[in-house]
């Protein structure tokens, strides 16, 4: 016989009003979604174990890279140090030369020398950029 809401009427069986079978049914779905989610809980925490592996070992390599680039820098710098150093006694020298021919008085001679200059001084300039 149909219910007030139009589905019809379960037969009933126990003196609680439940069919056995049907509580039988949702125990087996119980029970399957909690192994799937006792599943899934261990995927994950294996997921989050290998993601902490990878991080560190990304860790670990921008650590050597870090280390590797601040020696390599170091290097440049101290390089780049001597090269200035090297600049500055060249055009010191120049304008030594270039003062004792102007005392000398040799005008061929010292418009080579002047030009020589004015090119290590422009070479100067391109190397601080």
């Amino acid at each position: 016989m149909p219910s007030a809401s139009g589905a019809p009427a379960r037969s009933v069986g126990g003196s609680d009003g439940f069919n056995p079978a049907d509580i039988a049914e949702l125990r087996d779905s119980k029970q399957e979604l909690i192994l799937k989610v006792q599943s899934m809980k261990k995927e994950l925490a294996d997921w989050r174990v290998r993601m902490n592996e990878r991080v560190e070992g990304y860790r670990t390599d921008l650590t050597t890279l870090q280390a590797t680039l601040t020696s390599e820098m170091g290097g440049l710098r101290s390089e780049l140090a001597d090269v200035k150093a090297r600049i500055r006694a060249q055009l010191e020298a120049n304008g030594e030369a270039i003062a004792n021919l102007h005392a000398r008085g040799d005008p061929g001679t010292r418009a080579e020398l002047e030009g020589a200059a004015v090119a290590a001084v422009a070479a100067a300039g391109k190397a601080r950029a």
